[in-house]
């Protein structure tokens, strides 16, 4: 029985080949059975007219399913797509996840992105930062941890601190040391002083020993 990687050269090949709309068929079958390849490969179709009708929302829909699967270059094209509204409601929230999440995979072509729709992103960072107050205020650690990422993501230099201290204690989300780091690392960057004196501090610590928390 042939796999995904399969079904997916065979879309490639007719393709290849100018047989359009059966190579749309085959690479949406191969996508929705969940290639990551076919997916992205469907949106570049839909985004840029090749071969069939420009769709924006089908580009956009299948750019997010091929962001949700980790691909750095995918998740970037879906945040410039939330931020510009294109094929997707305009969420400039969104748009800082995925341009986020793209950086960190190390996707230098993020950076600029994530420049822009953090610039836009007040709003954003004022609705997760009264979200976080809210759910903190209820006592609900797991969402409290998400409105803080978002406000993080959003970058806004406080809430990258916090998030970090969350990532780092496993409170509200599970505990993720390195992805602590980040956080640390990221509001250091826009000057945050306890989180440059923290990311020091665990920097110069021995690998087998426990800083205070």
């Amino acid at each position: 029985m042939p796999n995904l990687d399969d079904n997916y050269m065979e879309g490639l090949r007719l393709f290849y080949l100018q047989k359009y709309d059966e190579a749309a068929e085959q690479l949406t079958r191969t996508a929705e059975a969940g290639s990551a390849k076919a997916q992205h490969f469907l949106a570049m179709m839909y985004e840029n007219g090749n071969g069939i009708a420009v769709d924006l929302e089908k580009a956009a829909y299948w750019y997010g399913r091929t962001a949700e699967q980790g691909d750095k270059e995918a998740q970037l094209t879906y945040a410039m797509l939330c931020a510009l509204g294109k094929g997707v409601e305009a969420d400039i929230a969104a748009a800082c996840h995925w341009a986020t999440r793209s950086f960190h995979q190390g996707n230098a072509n993020a950076i600029q992105t994530l420049q822009i729709v953090r610039g836009q992103a007040a709003e954003a960072v004022e609705s997760a930062i009264e979200a976080f107050k809210a759910a903190h205020a209820a006592g609900d650690e797991a969402a409290a941890a998400s409105a803080l990422e978002r406000a993080a993501e959003c970058g806004n230099a406080d809430a990258q601190f916090g998030f970090a201290q969350l990532l780092y204690e496993g409170k509200g989300v599970k505990e993720d040391r390195k992805e602590a780091m980040f956080w640390y690392g990221e509001a250091a960057a826009l000057g945050h002083t306890e989180a440059k004196a923290r990311l020091d501090e665990l920097t110069a610590l021995p690998v087998d020993e426990e800083p205070s928390v």
